[in-house]
């Protein structure tokens, strides 16, 4: 009995069509399907849009049955959905077209796609929604229309976005030295390998270059170690500042710094290095009764050589650095 029973509903929903159906029936079948959904006819008409989609796009079905309107919820103007698509043969090319890197076929429903998209102009302040869309064919396989269903999935990319927000932070925390905004030496070692690898690579010019705030310790012993700190907090804006976009800076010792500078020689490495020399040099920093203390610092410059390591450009831009000191610290000196 159970068996006949299932055969018989098999064989209603074979020979199920859009217009062999009690239109009654459908619109409660539809009605009770929590997903937005609507069907079009195969040419592209919209023949149901059901309760779910009265809500996700505020536009009631007596609107939209008998319309090729589809769009409405979704776009400014008029413009393929996915179930259209579907409609036109459902190419690949077509799809990708409209849904660059939003789709893939789905992988329970032959010759079905899904997509994930951002909808501006749906709702107040536009949503994520997840789509797909399917043909309807009838018994001798003909497609005679399309169904496309949506879910709103706004609230779980906010929860995506704001995770990947925090882990950008979380990252960022772990590569910052938190006084002087400034990268660490952990990162300082891991981009200066980097940097190295792609001048190896491609033959590129690439520049390091050292820093030493001169008689730190002095000034620390001098005037405590809270005007240490905002000498090291000032300094690290200044190097930021300095820097173009592919630069980068770092705090890799207590008063030692460095700067990378990708694609750069001696003479571009020389204007950056005196910038932020004659930064530090002209800044003046206020104590008690309006004294005015002033920093300088030392630098050392090296430009990569064919072989160099880690060890061996490091060993020049500190052989710098030394003469720099060497010869009267607040300058530059290149090696």
């Amino acid at each position: 009995m159970i068996k006949n029973n299932n055969q018989q509903i098999s064989s209603s929903i074979t020979e199920l069509t859009l217009d062999s159906v009690d239109p009654e029936i459908l619109v409660q079948v539809f009605d009770r399907i929590a997903l937005a959904t609507f069907v079009l006819d195969k040419n592209h008409v919209v023949v149901h849009w059901n309760s779910a989609m009265e809500a996700l796009s505020g536009l009631d079905r007596s609107e939209m049955i008998g319309t090729k309107e589809q769009w409405r919820p979704f776009y400014a103007s008029a413009r393929p959905c996915l179930a259209d698509l579907i409609l036109e043969g459902g190419h690949d090319a077509d799809v990708e077209h409209y849904y660059t890197n939003k789709y893939m076929k789905s992988e329970l429903i032959p010759e079905a796609y899904e997509a994930e998209d951002f909808f501006p102009d749906c709702g107040e302040n536009g949503e994520w929604l997840h789509f797909t869309a399917a043909n309807i064919k009838n018994s001798k396989g003909e497609i005679i229309g399309a169904i496309e269903t949506l879910m709103n999935i706004s609230a779980r990319k906010k929860a995506e976005f704001e995770l990947m927000e925090r882990e950008r932070i979380y990252k960022e925390l772990s590569i910052t030295d938190s006084l002087t905004g400034l990268h660490n030496s952990r990162h300082f070692y891991t981009q200066l390998e980097k940097a190295l690898e792609t001048s190896r690579r491609y033959n590129h010019k690439f520049t390091i270059c050292f820093f030493d705030l001169d008689d730190f310790k002095k000034l620390n012993d001098s005037h405590g170690h809270l005007m240490g700190d905002k000498v090291l907090e000032t300094f690290g804006a200044l190097v930021r500042s300095s820097l173009r976009t592919l630069d980068t800076g770092y705090r890799y010792g207590g008063e030692e710094f460095a700067i990378l500078l990708p694609s750069t020689d001696y003479e571009g490495a020389f204007i950056v290095a005196e910038r932020v020399r004659e930064s530090l040099s002209n800044y003046q920093f206020r104590l008690k009764d309006d004294e005015v203390l002033k920093s300088t610092v030392s630098i050392g410059v090296t430009e990569y050589r064919s072989g160099d390591s880690v060890e061996s450009i490091m060993s020049r831009a500190d052989e710098a650095l030394y003469k720099a000191k060497n010869q009267g610290k607040n300058r530059v000196v290149s090696v």
